[in-house]
């Protein structure tokens, strides 16, 4: 799924940073995604009802990340009224990724000779967050440093940093910089790849 401006780029919520209040629920049994946003009605997407739209392409965003072309659905007019309530922003469009379209990840993985697909995300499905590694961070930028003289409790600073790089995975308990090196991350029996760093963080 994505969200895009008058002009085709993609919102996030590094520029829009109301865009995270936006709560989307798949409900499976009804077949449906409903949205919702503080002190508004919420609005229901028919999934099966958009896999019969008609289909466009869309530039996903302009930068060396992600510059890739991708056969996308527009959501009908309704959710984009909506959104464009939402967040305040007028021309705002629902996209969501045809099924049988798929983008590649551009850095393949070391001794892995399948094709690893991802949807419309910038670089990988997760992007994983040390906060060691992040406490490690705040002692270097002599900004975030300076503002141990100022009264604010350094767990509260190290959420906030943490919460900058936007990871999905957030962990605990390593050493510094130590998930650099890591191949897979295992987690209740589910292994995940590693593809390297994030070009963005």
């Amino acid at each position: 799924w994505m969200i895009v401006k008058s002009n085709g780029s993609a919102l996030t919520t590094k520029t829009e940073t109301k865009l995270c209040l936006i709560r989307p629920d798949i409900i499976e049994k009804e077949n449906i995604m409903e949205l919702s946003f503080p002190y508004m009605q919420s609005i229901r997407i028919a999934l099966n009802s958009v896999i019969n739209r008609s289909s466009t392409t869309a530039t996903i965003c302009q930068t060396k990340v992600c510059g890739d072309r991708v056969e996308v659905i527009d959501c009908g007019d309704d959710v984009a009224e909506w959104l464009s309530d939402a967040l305040c922003i007028n021309g705002l469009r629902l996209l969501r990724q045809k099924d049988e379209d798929q983008r590649i990840v551009r850095k393949q993985i070391e001794n892995d000779s399948s094709i690893q697909s991802i949807s419309l995300s910038n670089q990988a499905q997760f992007l994983l967050i040390n906060r060691k590694s992040v406490s490690w961070l705040i002692d270097k930028v002599p900004d975030w440093n300076d503002q141990q003289s100022v009264e604010i409790d350094f767990n509260d600073r190290l959420e906030s940093v943490v919460d900058r790089f936007r990871g999905n995975l957030i962990i605990d308990g390593a050493t510094e910089l130590d998930e650099q090196y890591w191949n897979r991350l295992s987690i209740d029996g589910v292994d995940l790849i590693s593809n390297g760093p994030c070009n963005r963080c």
